[in-house]
């Protein structure tokens, strides 16, 4: 008879394997399905955000002379 916290030992990490290939799985499955959905024309509301989230980048640039303190400080 095995010890009672090697059997949970057992128990958990068997459960840990399922959980894993559960979830490996599920890529997969994803991945198949996104390879085989129809590609769609950009909307114009993702370009927008596409827009709009590469100059969010852009404009937190620090300035030239400020040291990064003073560049923290003057963000909104």
């Amino acid at each position: 008879m095995l010890h009672s916290a090697l059997t949970r030992a057992l128990a958990s990490a068997h459960i840990d394997d399922l959980h894993r290939a559960a979830a490996r799985w599920h890529t997969i499955r994803l991945a198949h399905r996104a390879a085989h959905e129809p590609r769609v024309a950009a909307t114009p509301t993702a370009i927008q955000r596409s827009a709009s989230e590469s100059t969010a980048w852009t404009s937190c640039a620090p300035a030239a002379d400020m040291t990064p303190t003073e560049t923290a400080q003057a963000a909104p």
